[in-house]
């Protein structure tokens, strides 16, 4: 028995090094781009680009500003004045003890207030919907427009969902420590690779994923956010009549990552002045597949800005 037992104990500390090593090596390939904004003792990493009126990008979950390729980035800059942030827990922003999208859009328009920011245009790609929407419904003076990619407003409905019970388990930090990056990896490019449908994933955007995702820090944040989600949407829906302010809804015809029905054309059917767009042959990763169109959404709010 203890032999036994000092065998499992060096394989635990020998994975340990390893899982360490690789995330080392993943930051020093991926290393931050962008600059910190520290709010409520949070520190968020952001990359900003352009001038005139602000676009805020908020990415997926899993995620990070690389959700946004910097060709499409440089393009919205052209006219705008671009802010990319990674959320709470992901990329290279800090995660506070607690993260629901309430929360993370309060501390979103605390580093806006602190950056100088004021009225942007929200962009929010997936999981990041809810964040738009609280901060809209929350502070509904304070920004210009909504434009959501492949929402989720109402019905979680992906593959990290079963897992999110374990979020913020003792054990989970444990066994991350444990499990190879790799094979998380792994399982993380069949995640992926559904959500790009029908087309397949930018090479240089997956190697970055893979390296970044992969990380204990980043799988928890993951985990957490979808474990919060579904009870957020619960509340805010029953408001979601409330807004007012210009909101474009884009979403793929292909997406079989998240249901359009039971989110963008749900959300649309509540809002009335809402424009909903469907992109045909598009799953739903809107933002790595089909730029042009997120850039489309947000003239269309910019527009409406200038005339006001």
């Amino acid at each position: 028995m203890i032999p036994l037992l000092g065998i499992l104990i060096a394989v635990a500390i020998a994975c340990s090094f390893y899982t360490d090593r690789a995330i080392r090596q993943a930051e020093a390939d991926f290393p931050p781009q962008g600059k910190y904004v520290k709010v409520a003792g949070v520190r968020l990493h952001y990359i900003c680009k352009g001038s005139e009126q602000a676009v805020v990008l908020l990415h997926g979950n899993p995620g990070s500003v690389q959700d946004y390729p910097p060709e499409t980035i440089d393009r919205i800059a052209q006219e705008y004045c671009v802010y990319a942030f990674d959320l709470p827990g992901h990329g290279y922003s800090d995660r506070p003890a607690i993260a629901t999208p309430l929360v993370q859009a309060q501390l979103l328009r605390s580093a806006l207030q602190k950056i100088g920011i004021e009225k942007p245009i929200l962009v929010a790609y997936s999981w990041s919907s809810a964040i738009a929407l609280a901060y809209a419904l929350r502070y509904p003076d304070e920004v210009a427009g909504i434009v959501l990619l492949s929402a989720i407003a109402y019905k979680v409905n992906h593959a990290l969902l079963p897992l999110a019970k374990f979020a913020q388990s003792s054990l989970l930090e444990f066994l991350l420590k444990l499990i190879p990056p790799n094979l998380v990896g792994y399982i993380l490019f069949a995640h992926l690779k559904k959500g790009f449908l029908p087309k397949s994933p930018n090479v240089d955007y997956l190697k970055a994923a893979q390296a970044l995702w992969t990380r204990p820090i980043q799988i928890q944040a993951s985990l957490e956010d979808s474990k919060n989600l579904q009870s957020a949407l619960d509340e805010m829906k029953k408001r979601y009549s409330e807004i007012e302010i210009p909101i474009v809804i884009v979403v793929g015809d292909s997406d079989n990552f998240v249901s359009a029905k039971d989110n963008s054309y749900r959300l649309r059917d509540r809002l009335s002045h809402a424009q909903l767009i469907i992109l045909p042959d598009t799953g739903h990763a809107i933002p790595q597949t089909q730029p042009q169109a997120v850039i489309n959404a947000i003239n269309i709010i910019g527009k409406q800005v200038d005339k006001d």
